[in-house]
């Protein structure tokens, strides 16, 4: 190694991103495992069938999950010593190009989480725009955020009462549970999203 090493890390660079590796792959192991045997022992009375249970934990479900957290850890961390190496600087561009490259292992995940896992990905990426830039601008970055809040907010809203349609199933049930609409209000919701649906019918 250089005199001039960028990365601060002990050891050499394939060494860090593969204990990256196995660590992302246990510790999610682990939180998937834990997840799936309450779950399942709660909500399907695992507990008369326990051998089928404990079998649950190396299911495709979880080694998808599994994979997708470890192969995370393991490309943001080998392309950040890729570019810290080759670029011979630290700068955000390193950090950017990292997350960017690790965010492709969402397609190693179950494709029903894809679209919430890239929803955060998106978000967490705004979130960073916005304070790099508020730092350099001099914004009042918490004002933005709310004002984002709110927007996001309104739009779900409005897709709760006019477009379900387009809402999974699951979160639509989520909402439903939080906001308790009465009879007379659930059925003037669900006209006015039947009148959407006829007017512009999904493709």
């Amino acid at each position: 190694m250089s005199e001039e090493r960028l990365c601060k890390h002990e050891g050499p660079c394939w060494e860090n991103a593969f204990k990256g590796f196995i660590k992302a792959f246990l510790q999610s192991l682990a939180a998937k495992s834990m997840i799936s045997l309450i779950f399942n022992f709660i909500l399907e009375k695992g507990y008369k069938h326990p051998m089928k249970s404990l079998m649950k934990i190396f299911s495709i479900d979880t080694l998808r999950f599994v994979g997708f957290a470890s192969f995370m850890n393991i490309l943001y961390k080998g392309t950040l010593c890729i570019l810290r190496h080759y670029r011979k600087k630290e700068d955000s561009f390193n950090y950017f190009v990292s997350g960017c490259v690790s965010g492709l292992s969402v397609f190693v995940e179950d494709p029903g989480r894809r679209e919430t896992w890239a929803l955060y990905f998106f978000a967490r990426f705004v979130d960073i725009v916005l304070r790099v830039n508020g730092k350099k601008y001099n914004i009042d970055i918490n004002r933005v955020e709310v004002g984002i809040f709110m927007i996001t907010v309104c739009f779900m809203v409005y897709c709760y009462g006019a477009e379900k349609d387009n809402m999974l199933k699951s979160y639509y049930n989520f909402l439903d549970l939080l906001f308790q609409p009465s009879r007379i209000e659930k059925f003037c919701l669900n006209l006015w999203s039947k009148q959407n649906a006829e007017k512009m019918p999904l493709k």
